[in-house]
């Protein structure tokens, strides 16, 4: 199974003309699986040890987190996470490698579920228990556990996104972390392809919010006091090259930050 994997479903996602042998492969594989652990005594040595039927269904998973990470169609997930959940003890049986791997498409699903908890605390995981040297699959599991962590209000340092060359989050952070729009609209665009191409550009689209809380912040303590005229933030903005936002649609931006908690001052209209 391991082998066709590799070599047949890695290698032809084109084309689907294997499919009946891989689904006859898999029924033999559990039937195969199944006759063997009925012939198997049933000591206390071989009850202590995966059974057959548990090996071949690692090796079918496999191959079906394959295709699902290739149809990038996180829904998909459901159904097997809702499994692994109700199944008790079946995640502790699961080797590191494996329960990395589920977490890394568990955090990924709740990131875009906004579940930020969640995404924050399986993709740690994941991160903390990838090998070191396994350096390219650390920088896939940061590229999703960065914008989670700065919605969270942690930001990268600049040598974590150079020692996982991860330089397009640079200008990003800087610029939310200055509180500069103009400066994250530049930077988004300017790596426009690399974020598609993850799927992480809507998300971090949304980090317009967090920019504007830090510019905020900045102008209330040039301003003095919590108690600010609207216009001077208009103002301000305006100064700073952001262009794209009317007074109007500012006051909205801004009364959402202070609904949400993220700002705690009033405003003079």
């Amino acid at each position: 199974m391991q082998t066709f994997n590799k070599e047949i479903l890695q290698k032809k996602k084109e084309v689907n003309w294997f499919m009946p042998m891989f689904y006859q492969f898999c029924s033999d594989l559990r039937n195969v699986a199944k006759m063997a652990d009925e012939l198997t005594e049933k000591d206390d040595e071989v009850e202590s040890a995966s059974s057959y039927c548990e090996q071949s269904a690692n090796y079918i998973m496999e191959a079906y987190r394959t295709c699902t990470s290739d149809i990038n169609k996180l829904n998909l997930l459901k159904p097997l996470i809702r499994a692994i959940d109700n199944s008790g003890a079946l995640y502790q049986s699961f080797s590191m490698a494996d329960k990395v791997t589920y977490n890394y498409f568990l955090g990924r699903k709740a990131m875009f579920d906004a579940d930020l908890p969640l995404a924050e605390k399986s993709l740690s995981y994941a991160f903390r228990n990838c090998p070191a040297d396994c350096l390219s699959n650390k920088r896939l599991v940061l590229i999703y556990l960065i914008p989670v962590k700065m919605f969270l209000g942690h930001m990268p340092t600049a040598e974590l996104l150079q020692k996982y060359q991860l330089e397009e989050f640079h200008d990003v952070v800087e610029a939310v972390k200055e509180g500069n729009l103009a400066k994250l609209d530049q930077a988004l665009e300017a790596n426009e392809h690399f974020f598609i191409q993850c799927g992480i550009f809507l998300m971090l689209e949304k980090l317009r919010a967090i920019t504007f809380r830090t510019l905020f912040k900045r102008i209330s303590t040039i301003v003095g006091g919590h108690v600010i005229p609207l216009k001077a933030f208009y103002a301000i903005t305006q100064y700073l090259g952001v262009t794209d936002v009317d007074e109007d649609e500012l006051e909205c931006i801004v009364a959402n930050l202070i609904a949400e908690v993220l700002l705690l001052f009033s405003l003079i209209f």
